[in-house]
């Protein structure tokens, strides 16, 4: 695929100016990150300034009862998704508001972004099957879809470099589920991994090294986690966890996991040296989601019944309060600390999955602080020529 000297330097001016404008919002905030709390039941995204542990604004969620939410690895946009709805809401975090809907061929599940946030993934079903539907972020505009089980899915991770996808395989009725290993750029499915019953989350630790599948229900009291070495495509263990675990969620430092059991109100606590439960954590009621602040210090898990985010302190492993949110509270996220991301390429120089793939370029604070003012400037002029006609 060519691009001409000209076209090329329009989209990197332009992708380059949206990129200043965003981080310099995310840079404001940088300080104190906020998370985001999708509201199923009232279809509103909760803002809340954890530091000071209260909701600071709602957000309109674009769609019926959503439940998922995914934010870009520069912490400028928001992907929220719903089983109830076969739409992708996008939220622009710097302007805080509501801006486009993507729409799908059906309702979507999961979301996951690639490391540099040029894509996005997003599974969903299809007539023939489970799909994962690959969106350009820069345009909002889905590039392709491919199937990749004859079940639905419900469920998705990626390798921190982007190199694969694993997605849940959905069965009725339940019963040893799979996780399907998937090459983003070809779509093609290498393997399938059989882990536990009516899995419903998975998670790859930051180094790349495993997985965590957390399966909802087992033949025991218990619910599980397998342990999926991501190198081998092997079970290395299968780790006895709390009733009906929902959710898992690596520590930023890799060490622990901690699980939602939202069958009995605690949080499992993984010691992910020796895939062993370390501790349990007792939360509210129905614990869903679970999300720990960028510096590790804290956990914030969200409560549906009681409508509320509950905090843990990791150092304790004991409940620190909780933040009232809205209605239903389901996905949680953060936004991402201030930084560029650096994009991940395969051999060819693309990002897995992508068409065009451009890095970005490494800026320091004072050249920053320049283009700021010249993008402002170059805005200026072009609403200037358009009011003068």
């Amino acid at each position: 695929m060519s691009v001409n000297a000209k076209g090329w330097l329009s989209v990197a001016v332009r992708n380059c100016s949206a990129l200043l404008l965003c981080s310099a919002a995310v840079w404001a905030q940088a300080a104190a990150p906020l998370a985001y709390v999708v509201n199923r039941d009232d279809s509103l995204v909760s803002v809340v300034d954890v530091a000071r542990q209260r909701t600071i604004r709602t957000l309109p969620a674009g769609m019926a009862m959503p439940q998922e939410i995914a934010i870009s690895p520069d912490g400028c946009l928001a992907y929220l998704s719903s089983v109830w709805s076969a739409t992708i809401a996008v939220l622009d975090l710097g302007k805080q508001q509501l801006l486009a809907g993507i729409p799908l061929n059906s309702v979507g599940n999961a979301v996951v972004f690639s490391p540099s946030g040029a894509l996005a993934y997003v599974d969903t079903p299809t007539s023939n099957g489970g799909a994962i539907a690959v969106i350009d972020t820069a345009n909002h505009q889905i590039m392709r879809t491919f199937v990749v089980s004859p079940q639905n899915t419900r469920g998705m991770a990626i390798q921190p470099d982007g190199s694969r996808l694993y997605a849940l395989e959905q069965h009725r009725p339940p019963d040893a589920g799979k996780v399907a290993v998937v090459d983003p750029v070809s779509g093609t499915v290498l393997e399938r991994i059989s882990v536990g019953m009516d899995a419903t989350d998975i998670k790859v630790h930051p180094a790349g090294a495993y997985a965590y599948v957390v399966n909802g229900e087992s033949r025991q009291a218990q619910g599980s986690v397998t342990v999926i070495n991501t190198r081998t495509h092997t079970v290395i263990a299968t780790i006895m966890v709390g009733k009906h675990p929902s959710r898992v969620a690596f520590h930023p430092a890799g060490t622990p996991a901690y699980v939602t059991n939202s069958g009995d109100g605690t949080v499992s606590v993984i010691d992910t040296a020796r895939h062993a439960v370390a501790g349990s954590i007792p939360v509210e009621q129905a614990p869903q989601h679970l999300v720990f602040h960028p510096d590790g210090k804290h956990a914030y898990v969200s409560h549906p019944q009681s409508d509320t985010l509950s905090v843990i302190d990791t150092m304790t492993q004991q409940p620190r309060g909780s933040v009232t949110v809205g209605s239903a509270p389901w996905g949680v996220a953060f936004a991402s600390d201030a930084r560029l991301a650096t994009a991940k390429a395969d051999g060819s120089g693309l990002e897995a999955g992508s068409v065009v793939a451009a890095k970005p370029i490494p800026i320091s604070g004072v050249w920053a602080g320049l283009l700021l003012v010249v993008a402002g400037i170059t805005a200026l002029h072009r609403h200037g020529q358009k009011f003068t006609g």
